[in-house]
């Protein structure tokens, strides 16, 4: 009897000892969207200001078993209005690295007409897989950040609406 309590005891503290860990967020921020149609924001409006002298370039790899990441890089780009991406896509994480890569090395803000060059290869009868992901573009920067009222933006779109309509210029 001794023994099975001398087992359960040793059982519970390496479950209690392997179950703990150390989570980074290396993240400033998280965006959260909020949809509350109470709350009124003025439109923020910018311009963009491209590089169209020199190319930019980043390069990124990933080395995959079955769906799971073994090695490769963990910085990646935040890229809105991407699509749909599978969780298990492999190229997805490659892409976003090599973008992150760009925009660091050229301190820009977006890459302007973005090109990829994405290169699969197989191993050990498909189990493993290595991603190599290669963009170019145009370095871009926002400048001259200002406000806009939506109201006063709707009334100018409403007169000079009305103003081409007086005036026929829509002929």
């Amino acid at each position: 009897m001794k023994k099975i309590n001398k087992l359960f005891i040793l059982l519970i503290v390496t479950v209690f000892i392997s179950s703990c860990g150390v989570v980074s967020n290396s993240g400033k921020f998280h965006e959260k969207n909020v949809s509350n149609e109470s709350i009124y924001t003025d439109m923020l409006h910018a311009d963009m200001v491209i590089n169209e002298e020199e190319k930019i370039t980043g390069d990124a790899s990933a080395t995959y078993f079955l769906f799971f990441r073994i090695s490769g890089d963990n910085h990646y780009a935040d890229v809105k209005g991407a699509g749909l991406v599978s969780p298990f896509s492999k190229t997805a994480g490659p892409k976003r690295a090599a973008q992150y890569k760009a925009l660091n090395s050229a301190k820009a803000d977006f890459i302007a007409k973005p090109s990829y060059t994405i290169k699969r290869t197989t191993y050990l009868f498909g189990l493993m897989t290595r991603v190599d992901a290669n963009i170019s573009g145009y370095a871009g920067n926002y400048t001259n950040f200002k406000s806009v009222d939506l109201f006063e933006k709707n009334l100018e779109n409403a007169v000079n609406k009305k103003l081409v309509e007086k005036l026929n210029l829509n002929k």
